[in-house]
């Protein structure tokens, strides 16, 4: 297994900060199974709003690596 480190905005429009959050990482995974970890392990606060396995990508407005997914 591998460790990656995923930087997360934490706030809201008018403030806040990114915030890293470092876990292992598995072969198969998707941001979504990463992004659940985070918030089982570390980060309890974590809200996120997602429709990701559903076929229906960018649903969830998510930005990857500065570019929308």
């Amino acid at each position: 297994m591998a460790n990656a480190t995923f930087r997360i905005w934490r706030g809201d429009q008018g403030a806040g900060q990114f915030r890293d959050y470092t876990i292992e990482i598995s072969e198969g995974m998707v941001v979504l199974d990463a992004m659940l970890q985070i918030q089982a392990s570390q980060a309890f606060d974590l809200a996120m709003r997602w429709n990701c396995k559903a076929g229906k990508c960018g649903s969830c407005s998510a930005e990857i690596n500065g570019s929308p997914s």
